[in-house]
């Protein structure tokens, strides 16, 4: 249905006169949930190239791979899919080696995955960028990001706000893993090891075998403001920061808003680490890897003045707290929800204080990476006399 809203002429005559937030705010109204990524009409479009890309880091030096107004749509294509080899074949500490397409499409073959490099230009483009894009000094591997969009308009003390209208999975698989040292469990872990889980997109289930399917929910690992100078040219994109990066937060999935401050001129956006789906904790260290397309919408905030990433999805908002220590996370996030209940409520300390004990759920974002993180989830139903503006309504 919302791919004939979109595309009706009185769509069209508001994304004309009001812009492209007005016009997809209606069509996802009135239609529902999105379509797939690339069903979105989008404003701009970021191919996943060893030009575009960046590997484990944050450079803050790179020059934007498009500059878009304030309230643009951006489809943004992600890599992935070869992570088995990573897991596999890569020696603890070490860089893994850079796979190359036959073995690739023996691997595929031999997992019964039905598709090729030479039939996935995913597999086809996160190759190129494996072999051809420089890696930062000091940083010898890590995520697969896509950036940075520079957002016309954005300061350092802005907010960006960046509206998740749909995030769809490239290939039809994606592998979840892990090794000795590392995840929730690093010294009961015997060996490296990688599960295949297949994506069946028209029944939303990733298929872990003929026992059990996993709902999908696809989101970006990584989303980012470029770091402050504080943090150095190069920063890792493995712990998170007030800057938003690896959050890995499984409600960033379409539908949902983050909220990120901005450290430099036009924000300097990043994304990559693309999920299918994940368990709160992410405790192997890792979702459901694929490669996915996102389409987002880059909006300058000069009203909004945040010292950490918060959300919004349309039943909750988000708060965050991030450190190595997961109780000092937790102290962190709580102090971010008695601050956006002071900002929302009028609330003053005891009282935001007693109502996030009696109201707020906090879950554990993930307690994988040097950052750790909880998140606070506040029910807007709480709110009674709220009106409910929010720009999407799911089916």
């Amino acid at each position: 249905m919302i791919s004939r809203i979109l595309n009706h002429p009185c769509i069209g005559l508001l994304r004309h006169a009001f812009g492209p937030a007005a016009a997809v705010s209606l069509a996802l109204a009135l239609g529902g949930a999105p379509l797939s990524a690339m069903e979105i009409a989008a404003d701009y479009h970021v191919p996943f190239t060893p030009e575009n890309a960046a590997i484990g880091c944050f450079p803050s030096d790179k020059k934007p791979t498009v500059t878009v107004p304030s309230g643009a749509i951006v489809r943004i294509d992600g890599g992935g899919g070869v992570r088995y080899n990573r897991l596999a074949l890569g020696a603890a500490g070490a860089p893994p080696p850079v796979p190359v397409a036959a073995d690739i499409d023996a691997w595929l073959k031999d997992n019964h995955i039905p598709t090729t490099v030479a039939d996935s230009p995913a597999l086809a483009e996160t190759l190129a960028v494996l072999a051809n894009t420089p890696k930062a000094p000091g940083i010898r591997g890590g995520h697969l990001l896509n950036g940075p969009i520079y957002v016309e308009g954005a300061e350092p003390g802005d907010t960006l706000e960046i509206r998740i209208l749909d995030v769809t999975p490239r290939i039809p698989y994606g592998t979840v893993g892990g090794r000795p040292g590392g995840g929730a469990l690093p010294d009961v872990t015997p060996r490296p090891f990688a599960e295949v889980v297949q994506l069946d997109l028209k029944r939303n289930a990733g298929v872990y075998d003929d026992k059990v399917e996993v709902p999908l929910a696809p989101f970006m690992g990584v989303m980012a403001t470029c770091p402050a100078d504080s943090e150095g040219k190069y920063r890792s994109s493995n712990p998170p920061g007030a800057f938003g990066g690896n959050l890995d937060c499984k409600y960033l999935s379409a539908g949902s808003t983050l909220f990120l401050p901005v450290f430099q001129k036009g924000a300097l956006f990043y994304t990559g680490d693309s999920h299918a789906a994940q368990g709160d904790g992410e405790v192997t260290v890792n979702a459901i890897e694929t490669a996915n397309t996102c389409t987002l919408q880059f909006i300058v905030r000069k009203d909004l003045h945040l010292k950490m990433p918060r959300a919004e999805t349309p039943t909750h908002y988000l708060t965050f707290g991030l450190d190595p220590d997961l109780n000092k996370a937790m102290h962190q996030a709580v102090l971010e929800t008695i601050d956006f209940l002071e900002a929302k409520a009028g609330y003053a300390f005891f009282r935001a204080y007693a109502l996030t004990s009696i109201a707020v759920d906090f879950h554990i974002t993930q307690d994988v990476d040097s950052t750790n993180g909880i998140h606070g989830m506040i029910p807007k139903r709480i709110f009674v006399h709220d009106p409910n503006p929010y720009w999407y309504r799911p089916n």
